[in-house]
């Protein structure tokens, strides 16, 4: 490359650009091209350039100088990155290697630790067992030590000497201490050695026995001056020397609690004392839990708060000594007193005795807890091991849960308690029930095959509390009677506080079950006291109920409307049982696949049956209801509108018939509103309306009609109008409205009448279908009604309807007619085919 002319040298401040620290960073192109050639305008502006022509020769001098120079950086630069390349390579070898050797040092150190650590092992086993030939060898010198001096003292029992004994008996406490671990000994090897030594075995034994009662009596002495250091000192010496039996024996019966409980004589009339007749009384809460209990069970916690921290600093195991005092406790005052309460409250009902019972359990959980408490806060009394490091008594705790098991295990195991409460749901639902089953069966009515359920049933009810004795028997205040009556033939129902009184009877005998049964039987019984309710709401009360309103229903005479009554009854208690159920039942099963698909099947299984026969009492409650509308207008009489006195008949409000159906049809009306509700009252009343306006269209084709009886057919038809609206069901208001535009025809004048028929509903009749009312009409003939009409009638028309022609012109219009009248067609959907539903209005 050629070296530049110095003519041609760069400006100083371009060679300045042109440096490393230029490029470090990020670099704008046009910024340094900007930056080189700011300094070639410049300098042309100093030289006096004025021409507007753009002179490129020193711009590319000035680039290709700085080209060149870059190039020259450039290489500078590769050669820079080249060597610090290759020192970087020479740097990273010594490192691998430095790494290398580290790591071969490394392992060294290793091996040589874990030569170290095995040889320390090896040292530490060793020393171990040298340890233990010591202890083995300290162990037999002890044993052959103590064996001498047994030895000894054995001898001199033989001799008659027992002064060195009685020395170390007197030295203090540490003497009474190996004393009593000697004669421990002694006594031991006397009953062991099978020589003739009957004598020395003697000593020995009244030597043993009078240092024994020398220890009790300084523990008696210090009990009663509540001196605990020195009852500790007794109860120390005496654990080693009999395990303290004696000592814990003294302690527990000597207690005051025991001296100064109450007697089990005083506690005779204790329930005397009390309201017993609350205690049966099922309507009432249960009452509170015994007087005398409570206060036995405040005298049990104060005893075992203030014992637990006697015992703990006096006894060695205090564990065992709290077992005693807590076993004597429930075994001694609570069993007996438990005892009293369940056999005086047996006498007075069934219902007493498992009142008294789940209350007093659930106050013994109480007091357990309680206790359980006390004794935790005692660490010593939580330490069953002794020190030799064998367990050597249960816990505080778990003597507790034994003791109250053992306290309650002859009222409660297997099927004891549960048949028991079985026993008390029959007897109070029975008291309840039967008063309906007796009302039931003193009505005349009923017929021989309900007769013969009820009295059946009646007699099991009975029998059921026939073997009790005057005991025995339950007597409740008198609450109000149980049932009431229905309807004007003495038709009974179980009133809505009776069978509130059966569900919170049943309610309280789930918690009873609850409180008493343990979690393996808690369900089986559960499902035990259900049945008993389903049984007796379902078999014993509601089935009866129902199957007799079904025998009245099924009589072909005016229905009784004590049917209303009796769903309303059935349709409230299975709301009552559902919500019996989610509250009282369903938490204590849903946690438990099996047994919660049990139960819902057994409450399922008794609302479907009940359901069903609701239905069935429905259906033919409307099936009598029509039936009575039917023979209500049979009794309409064949000149009822063609009324000889014309007066009269103007003043008349209506016929016998209208006035019977529409009395009646008020009265079902304001007895379904009571059972029936939403829904279920609409499709009721939709279908005896339904019924009404069918019979009603058949009806007026019977009777002929006399311009003075049009008025009163107008009247009719008013009235069942209006007893209709009362349904407040718009497609039945619009049935109405076309019978009312019908009944127009009959009082119209013939010159009107087919400005009449050209209007409302009537004018998307067929004339055919008008004609059977209107040939009603005494004019008929003489108003030549039938030419008005546009048609031609005989005294046959079946007969002048043989046009094929007609017959289908005629077909077209019914269609049409049909198609266009939602009245009508809402009318069809009660018929099967069209054909039936043309037959209703003579159009077949």
């Amino acid at each position: 490359m050629t070296t530049r002319s110095p003519f041609y040298d760069l400006h100083p401040d371009i060679k300045a650009l042109l440096s490393i620290e230029t490029f470090r960073d990020n670099v704008s192109t046009y910024d340094f091209i900007e930056e080189i050639t700011a300094n070639v305008l410049q300098q042309m502006r100093v030289d006096g350039q004025q021409d507007t022509t753009f002179e490129p020769k020193p711009f590319i001098r000035t680039f290709e100088g700085v080209l060149e120079e870059l190039q020259h950086f450039k290489t500078r630069v590769e050669e820079q990155c080249n060597e610090l390349e290759n020192s970087t390579q020479v740097a990273e070898l010594e490192y691998k290697q430095n790494i290398t050797d580290l790591h071969g040092a490394f392992e060294d150190v290793y091996r040589s630790y874990d030569s170290l650590e095995n040889r320390i092992s090896e040292v530490g086993k060793t020393a171990i067992r040298i340890g233990e030939q010591l202890e083995t060898i300290d162990r037999e010198r002890s044993k052959a030590s103590e064996s001498r001096d047994i030895i000894e003292y054995f001898m001199e029992f033989q001799e008659g000497n027992t002064e060195r004994l009685d020395s170390l008996r007197q030295s203090g406490e540490e003497g009474q201490l190996k004393v009593a671990i000697i004669s421990r000994r002694l006594n031991a090897v006397a009953k062991e050695v099978d020589n003739d030594i009957e004598k020395t075995r003697n000593s020995i034994e009244k030597f043993c026995e009078s240092f024994e009662k020398e220890i009790l009596g300084d523990f008696d002495r210090a009990y009663e001056e509540n001196d605990q250091p020195s009852m500790a000192q007794c109860a120390r010496v005496l654990f080693e020397f009999n395990g303290g039996a004696s000592c814990v024996q003294t302690y527990v019966n000597q207690h005051e609690f025991f001296m100064s409980n109450m007697k089990i004589e005083e506690v005779e009339n204790v329930r005397d004392s009390e309201d017993s007749t609350d205690l049966s009384n099922p309507y009432t809460s249960p009452p509170e839990v015994d007087t005398s209990l409570v206060k036995l069970y405040d005298d049990i916690r104060i005893t075992v708060r203030r014992e637990a921290g006697i015992i703990s600093s006096v006894f060695p195991q205090p564990a065992t000594v709290m077992q005693v005092l807590l076993q004597r406790i429930f075994a001694q005052s609570m069993q007996e007193h438990i005892e009293l309460l369940l056999s005086k409250s047996k006498k007075y009902s069934h219902l007493a005795y498992l009142r008294t019972l789940a209350s007093a359990h659930a106050e013994t959980k109480r007091l357990v807890e309680n206790l359980k408490f006390y004794c935790d806060k005692e660490a010593s009394l939580k330490d069953t091991i002794n020190t030799n490091g064998f367990d050597i008594s249960a816990s505080p705790d778990e003597t507790l849960d034994r003791a109250m098991d053992d306290l309650f295990v002859p009222y409660t195991e297997g099927d004891r308690y549960v048949k028991k409460e079985t026993e008390s749901l029959n007897e109070l639902f029975a008291n309840i029930v039967s008063e309906f089953l007796s009302a039931m069966q003193q009505r005349k009515v009923t017929s021989a095959r309900n007769q013969s359920v009820l009295t059946r049933t009646l007699n099991q009810l009975s029998s059921s509390t026939a073997n009790k004795t005057s005991a025995d028997v339950i007597t409740t205040p008198n609450k109000g009677s149980n049932i009431v009556v229905v309807s004007e033939n003495g038709f009974t129902l179980l009133s809505d506080d009776a069978v509130i009184r059966i569900l919170y009877i049943h309610a309280e005998a789930i918690i009873r079950c609850v409180e008493l049964e343990d979690a393996q039987e808690l369900l089986p019984s559960l499902k035990k006291i259900y049945s008993v309710l389903i049984d007796f709401i379902s078999h014993k009360y509601l089935d009866i109920a129902l199957d007799e309103i079904l025998e009245e229903l099924n009589a072909r005479k005016e229905p009784e409307l004590a049917c209303f009554p009796v769903i309303k009854a059935s349709t409230d208690i299975i709301h009552l049982m559902q919500k019996h159920f989610e509250s009282a039942m369903l938490p204590l099963v849903i946690s438990i696949p099996s047994s919660h698909r049990d139960m819902l099947a057994i409450k399922n299984s008794f609302m479907a049956i009940l359901e069903r026969k609701i239905n069935v009492v429905l259906q033919k409650s409307i099936e009598g209801v029509t039936y009575w509308l039917s023979e209500l207008l049979t009794r309409q009489k064949k000149n009822d509108f063609r009324p000889k006195d014309e007066e009269v008949a103007m003043m008349s409000m209506g016929t016998q018939p209208c006035i019977q159906s529409v009395d009646f049809m008020v009265r079902i009306y304001k007895a379904a509103s009571t059972a029936l509700q939403g829904r279920n009252f609409e499709s009721f009343l939709r279908c005896i309306g339904n019924a009404f306006h069918s019979m009603l269209l058949e009806h007026f084709k019977k009777f002929y009609v006399t311009p003075t009886g049009g008025l009163l057919v107008t009247k009719d038809i008013a009235k069942y109008q209006e007893v209709i609206r009362m349904f407040k069901i718009p497609a039945l208001d619009e049935r109405f409205e076309m019978l009312r535009q019908l009944g127009n025809i009959f009082v119209v004048k013939p010159e009107i009448l087919k400005s009449i028929l050209s209007e409302g509903y009537l004018a998307r009749l067929d004339p055919s279908v008008l004609y059977p009312y209107l040939e009603k009409r005494i004019d008929f003939k003489a108003a030549k009604l039938d030419r008005l009409l546009g048609i031609s009638m005989d005294d046959n028309p079946e007969e002048s309807q043989t046009n094929y022609h007609d017959n289908k012109s005629k077909s077209q219009r019914r269609s049409l007619f049909v198609n266009d009248n939602a009245v009508l067609k809402d009318i069809m959907k009660n018929y099967t085919h069209n054909r039936d539903f043309l037959a209703a209005f003579n159009l077949s």
